[in-house]
């Protein structure tokens, strides 16, 4: 059975370990002699197919998409191999040529994610990415104060809960305890791959700077999702419940002052891939840096933005 028609998800062998792969929507055409491009979603830290399969389902009305799960991470097994960004974006490729999924590519990367697709652009090259969609990541990463954690507390009130995700998600009851439940499953390889995700986010901006176009025309689209309002919400559930220490919400409290507008800056850098970029603001409830989970028709809307200019 193919993995270029029909609707299909298994574990796929990439030699050393298998990765898990999700497949939807028409088969692809051949027009004017080109191959129209496949939509191949990278998830962000800790994060597995489980949070996009809302976006998946809406972009299947359109285009050909696939989402999978990183080595560790949801229903792939674990890698012998540490998880780095360049190790991510081998086995990547590696599952991209045995499921014989061929270029071009739109992209689709969420924070951590966003690191990852750059850096799959700067192996491959435009010649195999047709266009980029990043979600809420930042060139730099996001610096946040000692003991922000502990605001939250030890009660029944989650992180989820606290920034809106249990209440204004539109993924089904089943989809959304999925998310939940890989939390634990996932925690071991998050925690390896966030020790070295500061080194190679290094790595990547230092090979595609501010200012080259390593996209060259293709089109990229930058939705910022504003990180700041989910840390906004955070600070007044500390507030109000006395969760965390004093300290910790004052440190928390000047971070905020500029969060938005660094994270945004950041953002925006991404721009100067292409020649042809845009940046797009979320607005109302897609105002987090889960956009995944509670606003996908955003997500879909660029991803059918870029796919109509290539």
């Amino acid at each position: 059975m193919s993995w270029n028609e029909d609707t299909r998800s298994d574990l796929v062998s990439i030699g050393t370990h298998r990765l898990f792969l999700s497949a939807s929507g028409p088969t692809r055409e051949t027009i004017d002699g080109h191959l129209q491009p496949a939509v191949i979603i990278e998830a962000g830290l800790a994060s597995s197919h489980c949070e996009w399969v809302a976006v998946q389902r809406l972009l299947a009305e359109s285009v050909r998409v696939y989402s999978y799960d990183r080595a560790g991470y949801g229903l792939s097994e674990e890698s012998p191999d540490p998880v780095s960004v360049t190790n991510r974006v081998r086995e990547l490729t590696l599952l991209l040529k045995t499921a014989e999924i061929a270029p071009p590519y739109i992209l689709v990367g969420h924070s951590y994610g966003g690191v990852l697709i750059r850096e799959f652009l700067r192996q491959h090259g435009p010649q195999d990415v047709a266009g980029m969609v990043i979600v809420d990541s930042s060139r730099e990463r996001t610096p946040l104060p000692p003991g922000v954690g502990t605001l939250v507390g030890d009660g029944e009130a989650s992180y989820m809960a606290i920034v809106g995700l249990d209440a204004s998600h539109v993924l089904t009851a089943e989809e959304y305890q999925a998310v939940k439940d890989e939390e634990e499953r996932n925690a071991p390889t998050a925690n390896a791959e966030d020790q070295l995700s500061e080194a190679g986010r290094r790595e990547v901006n230092e090979a595609l700077p501010i200012g080259m176009q390593a996209l060259e025309d293709s089109p990229l689209s930058v939705i910022f999702g504003n990180e700041s309002v989910d840390f906004r919400k955070i600070y007044d559930f500390s507030v109000a419940h006395g969760t965390g220490t004093e300290e910790a919400r004052q440190r928390l409290a000047v971070r905020l002052e500029d969060m938005e507008q660094l994270d945004e800056q950041g953002q925006r850098d991404h721009l100067s891939l292409s020649s042809r970029s845009r940046f797009v603001y979320a607005e109302g409830k897609a105002r987090t840096h889960n956009i995944q989970l509670v606003a996908p028709e955003l997500i879909r809307d660029e991803v059918l933005w870029v796919n109509s200019l290539v």
